[in-house]
């Protein structure tokens, strides 16, 4: 008798262990719906869901040995604007010094150190800090390129943007920036502030600037990097993309959707926009290539960018990873702990699954792209000044004005 009820207890408390732990995995999967569901109100994934669900590959899937990794590292660098001239430019100074030694620490597969995108903008416009980066690009820490936070304190509006564009980029060439050696051709790329390009954030900043995208591509503009983001309406719908917009003057955010870059396929005048890695992982962690104070940089992000696959279409050996910072206000992080432990991650996971990496500029990176469209394969080394050339101050140096 004893024995049958030890056994009906053993029952009891068996069946109790097991709904314990169902209950438990249940409790767990709800926190973890609701968690999801908050992330996707928050950060506005309903945006671009649909299209990160759905987008198919037309591209068949090839070994890692077969890999070249193109890695951009583009800046929001803004140390202060008008008002704190003397202290961003003291600023900037330690910035480049100790980017300087973080760079020659780190050299890809072709014997490039770590070389860097600074978006500077335009309405914080500090001449020594000019001077400086154009000394970096001299000595081939990276290049400069426009960035602009455009709105009512500025004076820029819809009717005067084109005249503000032309004194923009005849200021930052007067340092050798946006404006190419050989030929003196105007050329740039370009970073919204705010993300709001074309009166895409709702026009925080543009006050409907809504042909934004075509007085940019008439003055040289070749490319925008200001994606991706999340938690704004300007995220456009797509994704882990490289494609082509058309302006529509009438209508604002006219980049949210496009043609491809692919290969077999030249586009010219028209606005490449070129994406960094969205992600969503399980859990609900969302990537989307940033590194600042939040998020903090991660090993396991590594493989989300790469896996992004970021491409022209018909040259999937060639993958493109894009990834941004505001770094001048995350200096501490970015400088002092991330960008380090970034690149010793990214070319640890290179490594290991035997993929060649490439550090390349904006402007580097949109020539392998367009070298990729004119049927170019191989090394994509070979076509760092494919279609734009070194800028000026590449080959100049520039003291002052």
């Amino acid at each position: 008798m004893r024995q049958g009820n030890e056994k009906t207890k053993g029952k009891i408390i068996l069946q109790r262990a097991l709904f314990t732990c169902l209950f438990g995995a249940v409790i767990l999967c709800g926190l973890l719906v609701i968690n999801l569901g908050w992330k996707v109100y928050r950060w506005d994934v309903s945006i671009w869901a649909y299209h990160y669900l759905t987008a198919e590959n037309p591209d068949s899937m090839i070994p890692d040995s077969e890999k070249h990794l193109i890695f951009v590292m583009v800046d929001h660098y803004e140390h202060g604007g008008p008002k704190n001239k003397k202290r961003g430019a003291r600023e900037n100074d330690i910035w480049c010094d100790k980017f300087m030694e973080i760079s020659d620490r780190h050299i890809d597969d072709f014997g490039n150190r770590f070389r860097y995108t600074w978006f500077y903008p335009y309405d914080h416009k500090n001449d020594e800090i000019m001077v400086r980066l154009s000394k970096m690009a001299y000595l081939g820490y990276g290049e400069t390129e426009l960035h602009w936070h455009l709105g009512s304190k500025s004076g820029v509006n819809r009717q005067n943007f084109s005249v503000k564009l032309d004194e923009a980029i005849e200021w930052y060439q007067s340092y050798g920036a946006l404006i190419t050696a050989e030929d003196s051709k105007t050329a740039f790329a370009y970073i919204a502030g705010v993300w709001d390009l074309d009166a895409g954030g709702g026009g925080v900043t543009t006050h409907g600037i809504t042909n934004q995208i075509q007085q940019l591509v008439d003055r040289g503009c070749y490319a925008d990097f200001t994606f991706s983001t999340i938690g704004t309406p300007a995220q456009p719908s797509t994704v882990n993309s490289l494609y082509y917009v058309v302006d529509d003057p009438k209508e604002p955010k006219s980049y949210d959707a496009g043609e491809h870059a692919r290969v077999g396929h030249a586009v010219d005048q028209q606005l490449l926009i070129f994406q960094g890695p969205t992600a969503i992982s399980w859990n609900g962690y969302l990537e989307y290539g940033a590194i600042e104070d939040d998020p903090i940089f991660e090993d396991h992000r590594i493989n989300k960018w790469i896996d992004s696959n970021i491409h022209v279409h018909g040259r999937p050996e060639w993958i493109f990873v894009k990834v941004y910072s505001h770094g001048a206000q995350s200096q501490h992080v970015v400088l002092d702990q991330d960008m380090d432990k970034m690149l010793s991650a990214l070319r640890q996971e290179t490594k290991q699954r035997d993929i060649k990496l490439h550090f390349m500029t904006a402007r580097e990176a949109f020539n392998v792209i367009k070298s990729a469209e004119d049927g170019k394969q191989g090394n994509p080394e070979d076509y760092r000044d494919y279609r734009i050339g070194k800028y000026r101050n590449m080959v100049e140096t520039y003291d002052s004005t």
